[in-house]
């Protein structure tokens, strides 16, 4: 038991967080999310409403990054707006944007055209404190029951 005692003195700061040489509090990496599209007519519920998005991650890790807005538009149905990234390098993503009818009231059918557009996304190191942009949100003002 004696030789116990000092080897758990020893364990017992490290069980608890005690300073052991590692940071306590890790940095949370911070980036913007530039969007380089076409100027085209439409109307485009985007992540990218409110300005630059901000995650925590870049395009470094090679993963597909979705952003969903949801809305409710003039037909009544609900609609699902795609803004799809594809990493093509680590500070770059290849973007789509697509919209999608999810649901309509009984006797209604989507009635909207669609307008697609394509460009990329380029990362940038975050110079403020902005919350994180939500991967799915309803879009501003569009979020309604339908009838």
């Amino acid at each position: 038991m004696r030789l116990l005692a000092p080897a758990l003195s020893l364990l017992l700061p490290l069980l608890l967080g005690a300073e052991s040489g590692v940071p306590r509090n890790i940095e949370i990496k911070r980036f913007h999310l530039k969007r380089h599209a076409p100027n085209q007519a439409g109307i485009y519920f985007t992540a990218w409403g409110d300005g630059d998005v901000v995650t925590d991650h870049d395009a470094s890790d090679g993963q597909v990054v979705i952003y969903r807005r949801r809305l409710v538009w003039y037909d009544d149905c609900t609609w699902e707006a795609r803004e799809t990234l594809t990493p093509i390098a680590k500070d770059r993503y290849d973007y789509k944007y697509r919209e999608v009818p999810l649901s309509c009231p009984k006797g209604k059918t989507p009635d909207g055209a669609t307008t697609p557009l394509d460009g990329q996304v380029t990362v940038h190191p975050a110079n403020d404190d902005r919350p994180l942009t939500p991967l799915a949100a309803w879009a501003k003002g569009w979020e309604r029951s339908a009838p």
